[in-house]
């Protein structure tokens, strides 16, 4: 029926493609739901929407306006980047305001002719003119530190050597970000009594959604300095008594420790933020990129479990259980889950097999990135071009068994 109606370029149509777009890319059918999220921002554009003659309808209709070009935003961030594709939404406009919040919004009356639609900017402003953002506003600002972290990473794995521009541009990204959850209204902060009371609205699962995000964006920003830390593991297990320690070691610049320690946080923080929605009904986070965050916290908790100190292998073995159980249990949902699993069964093979499984190079950039993507062969050293696959091989065996001699290895094994 949309094939049949392409011509007609409208908000409907427009909300109709990004459903099929988010069913395509549960379905692994990525090529789809890139075209179709393409088809959604080119009618944006055909119609103006970033344009003020766009807004001239009523409340409701500005409010749905806003709501759609925000979908287009998020969605042109993740899928294009999914595919290695550039951004569009970069070159077009943002409509007037942000969307108000979700229970006022469904509730405005049919005459909304007085309902404000912007935060007042007088002295005068009453109880029943407050306007306040909704979550969805909250994932916009969030979204536009996405694009500049993707385009960072892009930046590092081609081999950019201005390293001074490269660290503050993370210090800034990093500041930002933070800036971006302090100053989150108290009632949207990540709180568990703030998490019942959207429960109790409805919109539980969108209240964690957004601060899932916040953790990912976080540790992709971070990410790049789990390899310093790697190096320096690998230093101190050729010469022993150089540092008893290797989380302690202050051979890492202050910096780099610091980000590492963040990196760890966040990706710890979004597995415990996903094992609590879960407990609670109607907090569940269901669509297709969970299966992806969920696989970049993973890669973080490996690395702990393999390189980190022993004090801190009980809580990453934990956090690893409870995301491989949203692995396993959303692959019923969307198929694409079952293509993110074998991608976190090949990283953690590379971590067995060699003392650069964490590289920044353009194959973290794909499996951090771009998950729409094969992630291909990986010629780091150590690594033989079957061993990734092959769980029965002997230097897998042998790696196998001494790292769960440690405790220091989980089972990724899809049960049968």
């Amino acid at each position: 029926m949309l094939q049949a109606d392409i011509e007609n370029v409208c908000l409907e149509n427009m909300q109709t493609c990004l459903l099929i777009a988010t069913l395509s890319a549960g379905n692994c059918e990525t090529s789809s739901e890139a075209l179709f999220v393409r088809i959604a921002t080119s009618m944006a554009e055909i119609m103006s929407l970033d344009s003020a003659a766009a807004m001239d309808g009523s409340v409701i209709i500005r409010e749905t306006i806003r709501r759609v070009w925000c979908s287009l935003y998020v969605a042109d961030r993740w899928c294009f980047s999914g595919l290695g594709l550039h951004r569009h939404m970069d070159e077009l406009g943002t409509p007037c305001g942000l969307p108000m919040d979700e229970i006022a919004f469904q509730s405005l009356p049919p005459d909304t002719s007085n309902y404000p639609e912007a935060p007042p900017t007088t002295a005068h402003a009453t109880p029943s003119t407050t306007w306040k953002p909704g979550l969805w506003a909250h994932m916009v600002t969030l979204a536009r530190h996405f694009g500049p972290i993707q385009d960072l990473n892009r930046r590092v794995a081609r081999g950019d050597t201005d390293t001074a521009e490269l660290d503050q541009k993370v210090q800034d990204l990093g500041d930002q970000l933070e800036a971006w959850s302090r100053k989150l209204p108290a009632d949207t902060q990540m709180t568990v009594p703030n998490l019942h009371s959207h429960q109790q609205t409805g919109r539980g699962g969108t209240f964690i959604a957004l601060h899932l995000a916040y953790h990912h964006y976080s540790t992709l920003l971070y990410f790049r300095f789990l390899e310093d830390d790697q190096t320096q593991t690998q230093n101190q297990n050729e010469n022993p008594s150089s540092s008893s320690s290797p989380s302690s070691s202050p051979s890492s610049p202050p910096k780099s420790r610091t980000y590492i320690h963040r990196c760890k946080h966040h990706a710890s923080t979004f597995s415990n933020l996903l094992h609590l929605a879960r407990q609670i009904k109607g907090c569940e986070t269901n669509f297709p990129t969970i299966g992806h965050m969920t696989t970049v916290s993973s890669s973080v908790l490996l690395h702990t479990l393999l390189l980190g100190d022993s004090t801190e292998l009980e809580g990453a073995r934990a956090a690893l259980n409870a995301n491989f159980e949203v692995l396993i249990e959303h692959q019923q949902f969307w198929p694409t889950t079952k293509a993110m699993i074998h991608r976190l069964m090949t990283f953690q093979n590379i971590c067995l097999l060699s003392t650069e499984s964490h590289r920044f190079d353009g194959w973290m950039v794909k499996f951090l990135l771009e998950h729409s993507r094969a992630l291909g062969k990986r010629e780091i050293p150590c690594v033989p071009a079957t061993a990734l696959l092959d769980a029965e091989s002997e230097s897998m065996v042998s790696k196998t068994r001494r790292w769960m001699e440690q405790g220091r290895y989980m089972d990724l094994s899809l049960p049968l």
